[in-house]
C-alpha cells in the first residue's frame, strides 16, 4: 500500500529528481515552459522499435539521445534530490521534509527518471499538506493549469505510458 493519496486519474509512483520552490505570480517563466514543452515531446515520442526499422536510423537516434543528455547535463549541472512522488494527469503528490510551502503557487522541477538530464518545470498550487512518517509531510498539488493544449496531450501520453508500465510491473 502506498503512502500517497489517490489522485483521481491515471498515475504512477516513482523516486525522481524533484524540487519545489516558490513561484511568485504563479506563472512558469517562458524559458522553462519552452524547455518543458521540448522535453515532453521527447518523452511522448513513440518508444517501440519496429522490426523493419533501419539500423542506421536507430543508431542515429541513440546518438541524438546521447547528445541531448550530455548537453542538458552541462546546462543543469545541479540535479534535484531523489524524492518519492506520485504523478497524475492533473495533480502530483510527494514526500517532503518541509511543510512550509503553503497555498502559494510553486514551481516543481522534476526529471522523468533518475538517470535523465531532461527537466520538466510545472507550475502547481498545493492543495494539502499532511503529516507523514518520520517527521516528513505528504504534499499534494494541482498541476492542471501548468499545461497548454499541446503540452497537456504530451503530459497525458507520458503519464499513461508510465501508468501502464507500473501496472505491468506489479
Amino acid at each position: 500500500m502506498s503512502l500517497f493519496p489517490e489522485l483521481g486519474s491515471a498515475s504512477f509512483d516513482a523516486e525522481l529528481p524533484f524540487s519545489v520552490q516558490p513561484l511568485p505570480g504563479g506563472i512558469c517563466p517562458a524559458r522553462q515552459e519552452r524547455e518543458t514543452r521540448l522535453a515532453l515531446r521527447v518523452l511522448a515520442a513513440p518508444t517501440e522499435t519496429l522490426p523493419e526499422a533501419d539500423p542506421m536510423l536507430v543508431r542515429l537516434e541513440a546518438k541524438l539521445d546521447l547528445a541531448l543528455e550530455v548537453s542538458l547535463l552541462s546546462r543543469h549541472p545541479e540535479r534535484p534530490p531523489l524524492t518519492p512522488c506520485r504523478l497524475g494527469l492533473d495533480s502530483i503528490a510527494w514526500i517532503s521534509e518541509h511543510a512550509n510551502h503553503g497555498s502559494e503557487p510553486v514551481l516543481v522541477a522534476l526529471c522523468p527518471n533518475p538517470d535523465s538530464a531532461l527537466l520538466l518545470f510545472l507550475a502547481a498550487r498545493i492543495n494539502t499538506v499532511t503529516p507523514g512518517e518520520n517527521g516528513n509531510y505528504l504534499i499534494r498539488a494541482d498541476i492542471a493549469g501548468a499545461f497548454d493544449e499541446t503540452t497537456r496531450l504530451l503530459w497525458e501520453k507520458w503519464v499513461f505510458r508510465r501508468h501502464r508500465k507500473a501496472i505491468l510491473e506489479r
